[in-house]
């Protein structure tokens, strides 16, 4: 499941619930919940990043995790945001926005939540 957070801070983001990951082979829950933030521009502006709650085990293991690009607050929890970057470099298709967009994201999440360092 997917909701846009309006009132998340410092900018709206997508809040994707209980995305599958393969955090079960280093003993963490098999479903995170992810963040990912509302471009400015949108839908024009390409969807970039992703995030975890901060402090998640999970994070340093993921690509870019280790690079903290920012934190947010949404949903009551604090949230840290990875250089992770699938339509700019990291592995997917160039934006185009007329294919891509939040629907298309949980793809991308789902197989950046199963490779694990």
């Amino acid at each position: 499941m997917a909701e846009l957070v309006e009132n998340a801070s410092p900018k709206p983001v997508v809040l994707y619930r209980d995305v599958p990951s393969g955090g079960e082979c280093v003993g963490v829950a098999p479903k995170e919940d992810v963040i990912v933030p509302v471009p400015d521009g949108y839908p024009g502006a390409l969807i970039d990043g992703a995030g975890l709650t901060v402090g998640n085990p999970l994070l340093p293991r993921l690509q870019g995790g280790g690079n903290d690009q920012g934190r947010y607050s949404a949903d009551n929890r604090n949230w840290q945001l990875a250089s992770y970057h699938p339509h700019n470099g990291g592995g997917g298709p160039s934006w185009d926005q007329m294919k891509y967009g939040f629907h298309t994201y949980i793809d991308h999440l789902i197989a950046w939540l199963h490779r694990i360092s």
